[in-house]
């Protein structure tokens, strides 16, 4: 007997929705960046911040902000919803990767003992230099950014679908 696979192929198709989600969210990922590198401690290891966290923008606005539209019942309420999820998930991201230079720049001075110390050391670098990051400026960049994104792609799935 063969299994019938069926594929949701709207989730890979490009839509004008996801295409603003994407460039929303690298905007504000960049913006998030330059706005947290301030706050930040002396000598970390945040060259790259801005560029990565706009490429993570544009990967996050795609699969998470274009995927909900259009939506199953469209309201501008899950519209902000949404983005507010996208936030935090950019603002992870971008945690992750400055706790990942951290962990480099620390496993290159042979400071961690095995692969295990060096993730867990990772993680702990990422929570040590976002605590400095919560910051009012930085949080209503993300919130609005992520918001704005959001209610634009809803406005953009409703105007072409």
């Amino acid at each position: 007997m063969q299994r019938v696979v069926v594929r949701n192929s709207a989730m890979e198709m490009p839509t004008m929705a996801k295409l603003i989600g994407a460039a929303g969210l690298a905007v504000t990922g960049f913006l998030a960046a330059v706005v947290v590198a301030p706050y930040l401690p002396a000598g970390t290891r945040a060259g790259g911040l801005a560029p990565v966290a706009a490429c993570s923008g544009i990967v996050l606005g795609w699969r998470v902000i274009g995927m909900r539209m259009p939506p199953r019942t469209p309201s501008y309420v899950s519209a902000v919803m949404t983005g507010l999820r996208a936030a935090v998930y950019l603002s992870i991201w971008g945690l992750g990767f400055l706790g990942f230079m951290q962990m480099l720049a620390k496993a290159t001075r042979m400071l961690y003992d095995g692969p295990f110390e060096a993730l867990t050391g990772m993680l702990s670098e990422a929570l040590k230099l976002g605590m400095p990051a919560l910051q009012p400026d930085v949080l209503a960049v993300l919130a609005l950014g992520g918001v704005l994104s959001s209610v634009l792609s809803e406005w953009a799935g409703r105007r072409w679908r």
